[in-house]
């Protein structure tokens, strides 16, 4: 469950199991696929106990030929900074992570274990089963975006995928519904965008939503997660600003604090 008290961003939910009608793994990765690198920066409102704060956040990614390193990062005034990280391996199935990180107030971690075919967690939770095309709770921006730009019509209205999905907590599967195309108002811009919907698993988890665009190489413009009490963070992009690939001689992730 989420914390009590005030946080930047609500913990991610369980989503629901899925149905037997979904997509079990995501298409191929075309080479060339991935997103450029990138820093994006986000405006965010959030509502806790009927209070509303702001705060700002950025999502920094970074890829060469054979790694990635991914940080989504948000910062609120009297209540600190969040910081998630996912770094991993670039391969023909596209973004392979073998470490995944939830670092506030202390550091969470998912240990994606391939030699043995398991994810393990620094807090001692049940070791789970690693899955084929298996992602984390970061990565999955950037596996989709991938997905969608090198086979968008393969991604429909309507569209329901099943993908393992990791926290620092577990590894489940999560369940997404491709909704209808929105216009989204950002910057004084009209943006066109699809919106995926993860189903929370049971009445006291959270929904995730979270808006692409094709024009923003298919990562989030927006990303909003609602609890079932009504509180909410809603980061909405503010700019993007083009990144150096990750060094190819630094490991994965090193480039992943923000300034």
């Amino acid at each position: 469950a989420s914390p009590n008290t005030s946080v930047p961003v609500p913990d991610t939910p369980t989503p629901a199991a899925p149905p037997e009608t979904a997509s079990v793994t995501l298409p191929p990765i075309p080479l060339g696929a991935l997103p450029p690198p990138v820093l994006l920066s986000y405006r965010l409102t959030g509502q806790d106990k009927g209070l509303t704060y702001h705060a700002s956040g950025e999502l920094r990614w970074q890829h060469n030929e054979s790694a990635y390193a991914l940080a989504l990062s948000v910062k609120a005034f009297l209540v600190g900074s969040r910081h998630w990280r996912s770094q991993g391996d670039i391969t023909s199935a596209g973004l392979t992570p073998t470490r995944f990180s939830d670092s506030w107030r202390n550091e969470r971690a998912a240990h994606f274990d391939r030699v043995q075919n398991r994810v393990v967690f620094s807090n001692n939770a049940p070791v789970a089963a690693l899955e084929a095309g298996a992602q984390d709770q970061i990565s999955l921006y950037v596996q989709l975006a991938a997905a969608m730009a090198g086979e968008p019509q393969r991604f429909q209205p309507g569209t329901r995928l099943q993908l393992q999905t990791a926290t620092v907590r577990d590894a489940l599967p999560w369940l997404l519904t491709l909704g209808p195309p929105e216009t989204l108002q950002l910057n004084g811009q009209a943006v066109s965008t699809l919106k995926w919907v993860c189903q929370p698993r049971n009445r006291f988890d959270a929904t995730v939503e979270f808006w692409v665009s094709a024009q923003h190489a298919w990562m989030p413009v927006r990303i909003r997660i609602t609890q079932v009490s009504g509180s909410f963070i809603d980061l909405m992009l503010r700019g993007q600003e083009a990144l150096p690939p990750l060094p190819a001689t630094a490991p994965a992730g090193e480039k992943t604090t923000p300034s």
